[in-house]
């Protein structure tokens, strides 16, 4: 259990400065970070089915081995899903801005985590 809970601190440190300078050094007509983010995005979804499937597809004594990595493997997804989420925000706020829709993205966040929680606890 320890070491699912220092996951997202550890994945973190390293998943977010590589996603960021890749994302800054991309030239899309879509933009810079839009396709990292729908990368993130579909990559978040197939290890979420993995993680949730591992009872189904392993039997019940060793599913435990595939889930705790594909624990490990979402939260990667996940730090690609939202890096490129706050440099879109510097990208498109103002400098007066930055402070205010930085607040604003985390409380979104925070409202989506919630949300997330309580609907698996219904």
């Amino acid at each position: 259990a320890t070491l699912n809970n220092i996951a997202g601190p550890i994945t973190g440190f390293f998943t977010g400065p590589i996603v960021g300078a890749t994302s800054d050094g991309l030239t899309s007509k879509f933009g810079r970070r839009r396709p990292v983010i729908v990368t993130g995005l579909v990559l978040t979804w197939v290890a979420g089915m993995f993680f949730t499937l591992a009872e189904r597809i392993f039997p019940a004594h060793t599913s435990v081995y595939f889930a705790a990595p594909m624990y490990w493997v979402m939260d990667v997804t996940i730090n690609i899903l939202q890096t490129p989420h706050r440099a879109l925000v510097s990208d498109l706020a103002s400098d007066e801005q930055q402070v205010p829709m930085q607040v604003v993205f985390v409380i979104f966040m925070a409202m989506g985590n919630f949300l997330g929680f309580s609907i698996m606890q219904i």
